[in-house]
């Protein structure tokens, strides 16, 4: 309710009222940001095999890109991609991507 108030102060004090908040929005004091409720806890990375989109997949925030890579290249949709080719490099973008170049 707070961050409507200065856009429809009439709606957010009567919204304020019915939620059962004591006094009027423009007296109370403004929500503070915290980085640990905002932070993410998993997030989506994407496997690529010769730069083409083949599996993602979802990992703690804090994986390393050593653990990264051993999940790519273990993962069964890229294993399915890189059947009798030759992996010359592995490029790991942290937290983003793993792009496996096979030949």
């Amino acid at each position: 309710m707070l961050l409507i108030a200065p856009f429809a102060p009439h709606l957010a004090d009567e919204l304020w009222e019915r939620m059962g908040m004591e006094g009027f929005t423009y007296r109370a004091t403004w929500p503070t940001f915290d980085a640990a409720i905002a932070a993410e806890d998993e997030i989506t990375v994407v496997v690529q095999v010769n730069g083409k989109v083949r599996d993602k997949l979802v990992v703690p925030a804090q994986t390393t890109d050593d653990t990264l890579r051993e999940l790519a290249l273990g993962s069964p949709r890229a294993q399915a991609f890189l059947a009798g080719k030759q992996i010359h490099n592995v490029i790991v973008v942290s937290g983003k991507l793993v792009n496996i170049v096979a030949k």
